[in-house]
C-alpha cells in the first residue's frame, strides 16, 4: 500500500483527450463502466491518482455504485492528498457492504480511529475470519483497550479457536451444558498473534454433544462468552395453558421502547384471550430484566430467559414451542401497536381461508411504510400512532394487498400456517430474513401473505446506523439468495409496481390537521426541481413541513417537503371531484401561503382554484423562462464570429415571429393577468432579483438575502478546470457544451471542462475530447467537486433558469463565473466574472466564454 503523498501540484493542463487515451471503448455506451475501470488503472499504475480520480468519481454516479467503487475512489482521493474526503468514501464502503474483507483491511490500514474499531469488530465477528485480517483487528483492539479477545466454534464435532490477552495471569476455557468442563489455556510462544507484550493460545478439543456455552475465565473470573448453540431456560417449568392468540416479543435492549411496547399490548383491549411472551435475549440491562420480572411475577406476560444471545430466530422458536394451538403474532420490542390492532390483524387473516401471514401499515416497515415506501420514516408519538391507525381503519376498513412476503417487526401467522410450515429458520444467525423465508416457505405451501391497509403500528427500529446489523443484513441475504433465487426480482418488482399507493393515498386524504402550512406549486422541469429545493429550505426553518404540488397536464400530486406527510396523494385536475378534493385538502391544511414556480405551466382551472383559496399568492421567480421574451432553440450558425456583439443569426433565434407572435402575445396577456392577482414576486437569487425588478416592474418584490462572499475560498489552480454546473437535464445546455469544448480546444488545447451533473447525452458531450461530464451531484457535494476537480472558474449553460447555485458557490468559493445575464449590466458583478448577452447564439456564446476561460488576465470583461 503507498502511503499518502503531499498533494501533487496541479496537472490542470494535460488535455482531457489524454486521459481517456482516444478509447473507443469509452465512448461505447455497453461498455463504458468497464472502460472507466481501466483508465482508473492506467492512472494509477503511472501513480497519477489525480488524473484516476475523474474515472472513480463518474462510477460512483452511474447506475447504482457499489460498495467497491466507494472504496476505489476512497483510496483515490487518499493517495492525492485529500485524507477528509477519502475517510467520508470509506464509510460509505463500510456502510454499503461491512463483508467485504477487502473494505475492512483498507479500514484496518488506513482508517480513522472509528472506523478501525468498526471494522476489526466485524472481522472477529466472521465466520471463517481471514488470519492477516484478524492480526490487524487484535492490534488495534488491543492497542485500544487491553481487555482479552476470544473466538471458538463448533465445527465437525470440534471446539476451535483461539484467545489473546495481555499480561500475566491464568486463562481458562469452561464449558457448560447438561455436562460441564474446564481447560486451561497454555500462552504458545510461537503463536501467530504472540508478540513481546501479547500471549495467545490456539483452541482445539472435542466437543461434548451437551456443550452449549463456552466461557473465558481470567484468575477464574469470567471475562467473555460464547454460545456454541441454542438452548436456554424458561422462567416458568410448565408450559402455559393454550390461547387464540400468542404474542412473541424478543428483548435485549432499550428499555423505554421496551416498556412501551408491552404497555400498549396490555392495552390492546381484545382479544382478551392473547397470551404474551416476552423472550430475554442475555439482554444487559439490569433495569429491563427485573421490570420483566416483576411483569411476570404479575402474571402480566410469560417469560423466557435466554442464557446467552441467540438472536430472533431461535429466541421465537423458544416460544413457538409453547404456543401448540392458536395464531401467533411476532413483534419487534419497539414496536408500539395501537388499540385493538391485534383484534384487527386477525379479521384481516379470517378474511380468506388461504391467507397464511398479515403485517400492518407502519412508519417503518419496508413494503409497507409510509408516508415513504420502502424507507424509514419517523416514528410518531402514541397518540399520532392511534389517530394514523383509526384514519388508516376509516379510510380502508378490511381491505388487503397481497405482498411478496410479510416484514418480522409485527407479523401476525396463523395456525394453519405454523403447523404446514413449522418453525423459523435458523440459518440466518443472530437475525434478518428468517421472517422472510418462513414467509416464502408459505407461498410454497399455497398460502398468501397479506397487508392489512386498515391497520397501523408504529416502529421505531434501529436508531443508528449500526455496522454489525449491516453485516447480518449482508450475509443473510446472500444465504436468502442461494435458497430462493427469485426473490430478489419479485421483491423490486412489487417496489415498482407499489400496488399499496392507493391505500396510503387514501389515508393521507383523511390526515390534513390544519396546523397550517406553506405550498410550493411547480410544473416540471427546473420549476420542480427549484420548488423542491426552496420546500426543504422552508422545512427546515419551520413545521409542519411545507406541502408541494407538482402538476403536469391534468394531474396533481401533493408530497411533504423532506419526506414529509403526504407522499401517495393524487388529484385528477380535468375532474369536477378531483380538483375540488385537492382544494378542500388545502382548505384543511389552512395554507397561509402559496408560491407559484413556472404559473404558465398550471392549468388554468388549478389557478382559478388556487387564486380563491384565500391564501396570499407569490410568483417564485428563479426559473423564469415562462416570464423571459426568448423562444428555444438557439443555436444555428453564426454569421459573424469575430463580431463581438449579437449578429443577426443571434437575433433571429431570440424573438417570436408570425404565427409564433400570436402565441407569444397569448401567453404574454395571460402572464399579466396572473400578476395582476399575485400579491408579490419572491425572487429566489440575486438574478431574479434584477430581473423581477425590471419585467415586474408594477409588482412588489420580495426582498432576497445576499448570498455570503469568500467564506471557504478555494486554492486555485493557475490553469484549472472550468467547471459547468448542470443540476437539470437539457438539451440546450448540452448543446452549448459542446460548443463550448470545442472553442476552448482551438484557443487553447490544454484547457478542460468539467461537468457537474448529468447531461441528456454525456458520451456526446464528452466527445470533443477536452470535457468530461462528473454525473449528477448533490448541493452538498459541490465544495469537494471543486477542488479535487482543481476548477479556477464556474459557469452556467442555462440562459433563462436557475442562476442562484452558480452565484451562491462563486462567492461561497471566491472562483469567478460565467452566466448569461437577463438583467443586461443591472447585476453588480465581481471582477473577473463574464456576463453574456442572454440573445447569442451558441456558437458566438461559446466562443467568448472560451476567450474568458483561456485568457485568465482578461476576464473582467462582459459581453
Amino acid at each position: 500500500m503507498l502511503e499518502p503523498p503531499a498533494r501533487a501540484e496541479s496537472k490542470a493542463g494535460l488535455r482531457l483527450e489524454k486521459l481517456l487515451d482516444a478509447d473507443a471503448l469509452f465512448f461505447d455506451s455497453k461498455r463504458h463502466f468497464e472502460a472507466l475501470l481501466l483508465e482508473i488503472g492506467k492512472n494509477i499504475e503511472a501513480e497519477r491518482p489525480d488524473l484516476a480520480f475523474p474515472f472513480a468519481d463518474r462510477r460512483c454516479r452511474l447506475l447504482k455504485p457499489s460498495a467497491r467503487d466507494f472504496l476505489l475512489r476512497s483510496e483515490i482521493s487518499r493517495r492525492a492528498g485529500f485524507l477528509a474526503e477519502g475517510a467520508g468514501d470509506l464509510e460509505k464502503a463500510i456502510a454499503l457492504d461491512p463483508t467485504d474483507r477487502r473494505i475492512l483491511q483498507f479500514a484496518l490500514t488506513w482508517g480513522e480511529a472509528a472506523q478501525k474499531s468498526v471494522a476489526a469488530r466485524l472481522v472477529l465477528s466472521e465466520d471463517d475470519p481471514d488470519p492477516a485480517l484478524v492480526g490487524a483487528a487484535a492490534d488495534w483492539l488491543m492497542k485500544e483497550d487491553e481487555a482479552p479477545l476470544f473466538v471458538v466454534s463448533r465445527r465437525d464435532g470440534l471446539i476451535k479457536g483461539w484467545a489473546a490477552w495481555m499480561g500475566a495471569a491464568e486463562f481458562h476455557l469452561r464449558f457448560e451444558g447438561q455436562s460441564e468442563s474446564i481447560v486451561a489455556l497454555t500462552p504458545e510462544p510461537d503463536h501467530w498473534l504472540a508478540d513481546e507484550t501479547r500471549f495467545a493460545a490456539s483452541i482445539r478439543l472435542e466437543a461434548a454433544e451437551d456443550w452449549e456455552i463456552a466461557t473465558l475465565l481470567r484468575d477464574g473470573r469470567r471475562v467473555a462468552t460464547r454460545r456454541l448453540k441454542a438452548g436456554g431456560r424458561a422462567f416458568a417449568d410448565a408450559a402455559p395453558p393454550p390461547a387464540a392468540l400468542s404474542v412473541i416479543v424478543p428483548v435485549y435492549e432499550d428499555f423505554a421502547a421496551t416498556r412501551a411496547c408491552f404497555e400498549a399490548l396490555f392495552a390492546q383491549g381484545a382479544p382478551p384471550a392473547a397470551r404474551i411472551f416476552a423472550v430475554d435475549d442475555a439482554s444487559p440491562n439490569a433495569a429491563l430484566r427485573a421490570w420483566l420480572d416483576d411483569q411476570a411475577a404479575a402474571g402480566r406476560l410469560v417469560l423466557l430467559r435466554n442464557d446467552d444471545n441467540l438472536g430472533f430466530a431461535a429466541s421465537v422458536n423458544r416460544a413457538l414451542a409453547l404456543c401448540p394451538q392458536g395464531d401467533v403474532v411476532l413483534l419487534n420490542a419497539d414496536a408500539s401497536p395501537p388499540p385493538e390492532s391485534l383484534a384487527r390483524l386477525a379479521e384481516v387473516a379470517r378474511a380468506a381461508p388461504d391467507i397464511d401471514t398479515v403485517t400492518p401499515l407502519s412508519n417503518n416497515g419496508e413494503y409497507v411504510s409510509l408516508p415513504k415506501p420502502n424507507a424509514v420514516n419517523a416514528m410518531e408519538s402514541p397518540a399520532e400512532i392511534a389517530r394514523i391507525d383509526r384514519l388508516a381503519r376509516e379510510a380502508n376498513g378490511l381491505d388487503f394487498v397481497d405482498l411478496p412476503n410479510g416484514i418480522g417487526f409485527c407479523l401476525y401467522i396463523t395456525r394453519a400456517c405454523l403447523d404446514a410450515v413449522g418453525p423459523l429458520p435458523e440459518v440466518y444467525a443472530r437475525g434478518y430474513y428468517e421472517d422472510v423465508e418462513f414467509c416464502l416457505r408459505a407461498r410454497e405451501k399455497g398460502f398468501r401473505n397479506v397487508c392489512a391497509a386498515g391497520v397501523y403500528v408504529g416502529h421505531e427500529g434501529t436508531r443508528s446506523f449500526r455496522a454489525e446489523k449491516r453485516r447480518l443484513v449482508m450475509r443473510n441475504l446472500a444465504v436468502l439468495e442461494r435458497r430462493f433465487p427469485y426473490y430478489q426480482i419479485e421483491s423490486a418488482s412489487f417496489v415498482e409496481a407499489d400496488p399499496l399507493r392507493r391505500a396510503r393515498g387514501a389515508i393521507e386524504a383523511l390526515l390534513p390537521n390544519g396546523a397550517g402550512r406553506v405550498a410550493l406549486v411547480c410544473a416540471g422541469g427546473a420549476a420542480r426541481l427549484l420548488a423542491r429545493e426552496r420546500a426543504e429550505a422552508l422545512a427546515a426553518e419551520a413545521a409542519p413541513a411545507p406541502l408541494i404540488c407538482a402538476c403536469a397536464g391534468d394531474r396533481a400530486e401533493l408530497r411533504g417537503a423532506s419526506g414529509a406527510w403526504p407522499q401517495s396523494l393524487g388529484f385528477a385536475l380535468d375532474d369536477r371531484a378531483g380538483l375540488d378534493g385537492l382544494m378542500n385538502f388545502l382548505r384543511a391544511e389552512k395554507i397561509a401561503r402559496i408560491e407559484l414556480f413556472d404559473p404558465l405551466a398550471l392549468s388554468p382551472r388549478l389557478l382559478a382554484a388556487l387564486f380563491r383559496l384565500g391564501a396570499r399568492v407569490e410568483i417564485a421567480a428563479g426559473d423564469l423562462e415562462w416570464a423571459l421574451p426568448l423562444r428555444t432553440p438557439f443555436g444555428g450558425a453564426c454569421r459573424t464570429p469575430d463580431a463581438s456583439g449579437p449578429c443577426s443569426s443571434c437575433a433571429e433565434g431570440a424573438y417570436a415571429v408570425g404565427a409564433e407572435e400570436e402565441a407569444r402575445r397569448r401567453r404574454v396577456k395571460r402572464k399579466r393577468a396572473i400578476l395582476a392577482r399575485a400579491e408579490a414576486i419572491r425572487p429566489l437569487d440575486r438574478m431574479s432579483d434584477q430581473i423581477a425588478r425590471h419585467i415586474f416592474s408594477d409588482a412588489a418584490v420580495v426582498p432576497i438575502a445576499e448570498p455570503p462572499i469568500a467564506t471557504r475560498p478555494l486554492d486555485r489552480p493557475p490553469a484549472g478546470a472550468l467547471a459547468v454546473l448542470m443540476p437539470l437535464r437539457d438539451p440546450l445546455a448540452d448543446r452549448l457544451v459542446i460548443a463550448l469544448g470545442r472553442a476552448l480546444r482551438r484557443r487553447d488545447e490544454t484547457a478542460r471542462i468539467v461537468v457537474f451533473g448529468a447531461c441528456v447525452d454525456d458520451l456526446a458531450v464528452m466527445k470533443p475530447g477536452n470535457v468530461f461530464v462528473a454525473g449528477a451531484v448533490e448541493r452538498g457535494e459541490y465544495e469537494r467537486l471543486l477542488r479535487q476537480y482543481e476548477a479556477s472558474a464556474l459557469m452556467s449553460p442555462y440562459r433563462t433558469r436557475l442562476f442562484g447555485r452558480t452565484d451562491v458557490l462563486s462567492r461561497a468559493f471566491a472562483l469567478p463565473k460565467a452566466c448569461f445575464d437577463f438583467s443586461f449590466g443591472k447585476l453588480a458583478r465581481e471582477d473577473g466574472d463574464l456576463a453574456l448577452d442572454p440573445r447569442l447564439c451558441d456558437a458566438k456564446a461559446a466562443a467568448l466564454a472560451a476567450q474568458w476561460f483561456s485568457a485568465p488576465s482578461q476576464r473582467a470583461a462582459s459581453c
